[in-house]
């Protein structure tokens, strides 16, 4: 099965972990620019250390875009879904499989961006 295939089948999950979090009141979000510059990340990086390490930096910096307990959170609900995309692609190549996995990040960073635009609109909040 191809990548594209192998996400098709995934993306119910990754929709329903961005909408997860969007719903977690464990931390403020970042703005929608950070959110942005996440999309972007994903489709820069060639694996999902790539993503991550990024996501931890924005977190440590001394005036934080990105809040500790949200950035935990994201790297979180993502899990389980690459988890099992790695499961189904054992016999891959592991470039396959980092391909796949940035693939499945990069949806779910757009799925993050709607859900979390959707419930600022919901609460009032400015993005």
């Amino acid at each position: 099965m191809d990548i594209e295939s192998n996400l098709r089948e995934r993306r119910k999950r990754l929709v329903l972990a961005a909408e997860e979090v969007a719903r977690n009141p464990v931390s403020e979000a970042p703005e929608k620019s950070q959110l942005s510059r996440l999309i972007s990340i994903c489709g820069e990086a060639t694996c999902v250390e790539e993503i991550c390490n990024y996501i931890r930096y924005q977190a440590s910096r001394r005036r934080p875009p990105w809040p500790q307990e949200f950035a935990k959170l994201i790297i979180e609900k993502i899990a389980p879904a690459l988890e099992a995309l790695s499961a189904d692609m054992r016999q891959q190549p592991e470039r396959d499989q980092d391909r796949a996995r940035v693939a499945a990040w990069r949806l779910y960073a757009v799925y993050l961006s709607r859900a979390l635009t959707y419930t600022r609109a919901v609460k009032g909040s400015p993005s």
